[in-house]
């Protein structure tokens, strides 16, 4: 038989289960709570800035339309809005556009970019009539530049002026651009001598898949990377009518 002392053992024991189940439970509440927050904390965020940097290259599609109006067009100015939400924008001088036609001494040389710094390597540039998303020293072309191959070939050139400082913040600055100038400098009829297009570029590895691709699409076209520049990319006198290129010369500006 079993004594009253029993049954009180058996109360003390449920009450000892009833105790440890609660507080195991609250801790499995209380760690998946811990963990939801710090790991979904850190994946929103991280979904933030990739949203932003999605905006900024929408907002780049707009600056290459708004450029392109300028060379087109003639229009004067244009003026593109970008949110940095925290990255950071400047004009950059690296890049350089050398255009050489092999039968004159006449060699015209262009370059400037206008690139946000925005997640870890992640860069969006607008560098003579084209826009990539660069990670590192590679990337996509999201818009091609200005380029018409056929019996005749049409090359648009820009050359950019700008500001030293760059602007960062959690704010929307305006990117002014002016025309400063706009001339044909090159129309040649097919002739000997070939015309060369030099570039130096931190997009060169993008740059290069372009014009590789175009080269074996048309042959008015040659590629090399063998040479003092990144690329060299040749324009095949006896394979075209005539060879056309229009330079945009445009001043680029950062405001509130």
């Amino acid at each position: 038989m079993r004594g009253l002392g029993d049954a009180g053992f058996r109360d003390d024991d449920r009450g000892v289960s009833e105790t440890v189940g609660f507080v195991l439970v609250f801790a499995l509440i209380a760690t998946t709570i811990a963990v939801t927050f710090t790991v979904g904390l850190g994946g929103l965020e991280d979904a933030q800035l990739a949203e932003r940097d999605n905006n900024v290259e929408r907002a780049f599609d707009v600056l290459h339309d708004n450029l392109n109006d300028l060379s087109r067009d003639g229009v004067p100015n244009r003026a593109t809005e970008i949110r940095l939400g925290g990255g950071r924008v400047s004009f950059d001088r690296e890049s350089e556009f050398r255009l050489n036609h092999t039968g004159t001494e006449t060699a015209i040389t262009e370059g400037g970019s206008i690139t946000f710094h925005g997640t870890g390597d992640t860069r969006i540039v607008y560098e003579n009539g084209a826009v990539f998303r660069m990670q590192g020293d590679d990337g996509v072309m999201i818009r091609e530049p200005d380029l018409l191959v056929g019996d005749t070939i049409v090359y648009s050139l820009y050359g950019l002026t700008g500001p030293a400082d760059s602007v960062g913040g959690d704010r929307t600055v305006l990117v002014t651009s002016e025309r400063t100038d706009r001339d044909v400098p090159v129309d040649a009829r097919a002739s000997a001598a070939n015309i060369t297009l030099s570039i130096n570029s931190s997009q060169a590895s993008v740059w290069e898949r372009y014009y590789g691709d175009l080269a074996g699409e048309h042959d008015q076209i040659s590629m090399t990377t063998d040479g003092p520049a990144d690329i060299t990319v040749t324009f095949v006198a006896d394979r075209y009518d005539r060879f056309v290129a229009h330079r945009t010369i445009a001043d680029v500006g950062f405001s509130d």
